[in-house]
């Protein structure tokens, strides 16, 4: 199929056409015949309505997971004024029919079950992403994965808020935006254990593979909750691109592994700092920390943190060293 979705002119035979965008006409360089006529009219509207003068288009905003009917329904908000550059104040009678127009939207609007489960969901999921400072581009997956679920009926017999947190902890490992279970069902304030099962259920029922965590991922969180400088967030990754070079990383935990790159960093910087101090900040046990530590140095195969400086720096310029 040729370009403007025209091949060549039935008339003449030409190649060569010209788009009119304010008519949507295909037409034939040669000899002038409409070959096609489009029935969308991508050239602008030019009308304005009352209140309005300024902005003349009609365009409203894209559609959106984020809103049970993706954006596509009509919504009328209180209005009071006539437009906000001048802050004209409508009149009673005009504010009542806006009000009726309202109310018989509203009636005319059904309302299922299925809607109104998936309208709390989202609403929901907003407030997670609040707390959580998720970019709106996740929200809108974490959304799309539970309509999936919630048209496969995985949301039967289960709390809302649990499918809801899972398929935001899904979205986040999908994007490369990852946060800890613990994390997420803390502030979702739901068990974790409940957290997980929903998990696995998604992406089993759903036929979703999550890609691998890199440790690097978590680094720089921790960092910042122990209050590093950034000496020591960049030290950290040399030391995670090493174990990684060394295929020691695969089956190993990624926030374990990531905490105990973050506290031989900070040692090997001159930072005094506990194992305590970075479970606190990585929001794992202690006991985690100190037994991936001690795996780091064994998977290295050095006995203290100067053999590991040695062998990350040599790794270093070896690595700059290339072309």
């Amino acid at each position: 199929m040729g370009i403007f979705g025209v091949e060549k002119c039935p008339t003449c035979g030409g190649t060569h056409f010209i788009y009119q965008k304010t008519t949507g006409e295909v037409i034939c360089k040669t000899c002038g015949y409409v070959a096609k006529v489009s029935n969308l009219d991508l050239g602008p509207e030019w009308r304005s309505f009352e209140g309005d003068e300024v902005d003349r288009s009609r365009a409203g905003p894209p559609q959106t997971a984020l809103i049970a009917d993706r954006g596509l329904g009509s919504v009328l908000g209180n209005i009071n004024y006539q437009g906000y550059e001048r802050g004209v104040k409508i009149s009673e009678t005009r504010r009542k029919d806006i009000q009726r127009v309202r109310t018989w939207i509203s009636r005319t609007i059904s309302v299922s079950s299925h809607d109104r489960n998936l309208q709390n969901a989202l609403n929901t999921l907003q407030k997670l992403g609040e707390k959580l400072n998720v970019p709106k581009h996740i929200l809108e997956r974490a959304a799309e994965i539970y309509r999936q679920a919630l048209e496969k009926d995985l949301v039967r017999g289960r709390a809302i808020n649990s499918i809801v947190a899972a398929s935001l902890y899904l979205a986040l490992r999908e994007l490369d935006n990852p946060r800890t279970q613990k994390q997420m069902a803390k502030v979702a304030g739901i068990d974790k254990k409940e957290l997980g099962r929903c998990y696995r259920l998604l992406i089993k029922t759903l036929g979703i593979k999550p890609p691998v965590i890199d440790p690097v991922a978590y680094i720089q969180a921790i960092s910042l909750e122990a209050g590093f400088p950034s000496k020591v967030t960049i030290y950290a990754e040399k030391i995670i691109r090493l174990a990684k070079k060394m295929k020691i990383t695969a089956g190993k935990d990624p926030v374990g592994l990531a905490a105990a790159a973050v506290y031989y960093a900070a040692l090997i910087n001159g930072i005094r700092v506990t194992q305590r101090d970075i479970a606190n900040a990585a929001d794992i046990t202690e006991v985690t920390v100190r037994n991936r530590c001690k795996a780091l140095l064994n998977d290295f195969g050095v006995k203290s943190v100067e053999e590991l400086k040695e062998l990350v720096d040599r790794y270093m310029e070896e690595e700059e060293g290339q072309p």
